[in-house]
């Protein structure tokens, strides 16, 4: 069975073109799955903004703000929401592996190209968290009245992962599209200009 590095390395060695129509392709994907999710997440008339539910640290908190769908009647609207989600997690994978495989791509070798690299697994760890913080949620919504803090706390904890896993990308792909081209600007004009002999 290939490693992740083998694919990573495999991946990373496609012609610049196909990583562009990857990214473009998962872009879309992505784009219409957080579309999809946002109606489900709307219809669910979840209380609170995703971010705030998804990391309180607070089991009194989240029951209590599952009651206010049970009594509106749209947790089981909040529970297709969670299946739903799988799907813009799957997406949000394959942008962030095109996407920084193709910011890789574009830095030269060395230090930048292991920064590079590093990014992919960070893109990668995001969607990981997300399925870990559903997995969990499933187990405070089997008994929204009755939810331990430990489930709680674990619950926002990998949500917490998550963010900051999403923040970290976000925040590399306009330093590492801003550091491709300088570097790239800065070997062109080092490079000796062709002499020319008679």
């Amino acid at each position: 069975m290939e490693s992740i590095a083998q694919l990573i390395n495999r991946s990373l060695a496609l012609p610049i073109r196909v990583l562009i129509a990857a990214t473009v392709l998962s872009l879309v994907l992505q784009t219409i799955a957080q579309s999809v999710l946002n109606i489900f997440y709307a219809r669910s008339q979840y209380p609170v903004a995703y971010f705030v539910g998804q990391t309180s640290f607070d089991a009194e908190k989240l029951e209590d703000w599952y009651q206010v769908m049970d009594e509106a009647g749209t947790i089981g609207v909040y529970w297709q929401t969670q299946f739903v989600d799988f799907a813009f997690i799957a997406a949000t994978a394959l942008l962030h592996y095109w996407l920084l495989l193709l910011i890789t791509r574009l830095l030269p070798v060395g230090r930048w190209r292991r920064i590079g690299l590093a990014a992919v697994v960070i893109g990668l760890l995001a969607p990981a968290f997300d399925v870990l913080e559903n997995l969990v949620s499933f187990i405070a919504l089997s008994n929204t009245t009755e939810i331990l803090p430990v489930t709680a706390i674990v619950y926002s904890s990998f949500a917490s992962l998550k963010f900051l896993s999403f923040f970290a990308v976000y925040l590399w792909v306009p330093v590492g599209v801003v550091a491709a081209a300088v570097l790239r600007i800065r070997r062109r004009n080092s490079s000796p200009a062709p002499t020319f002999t008679t």
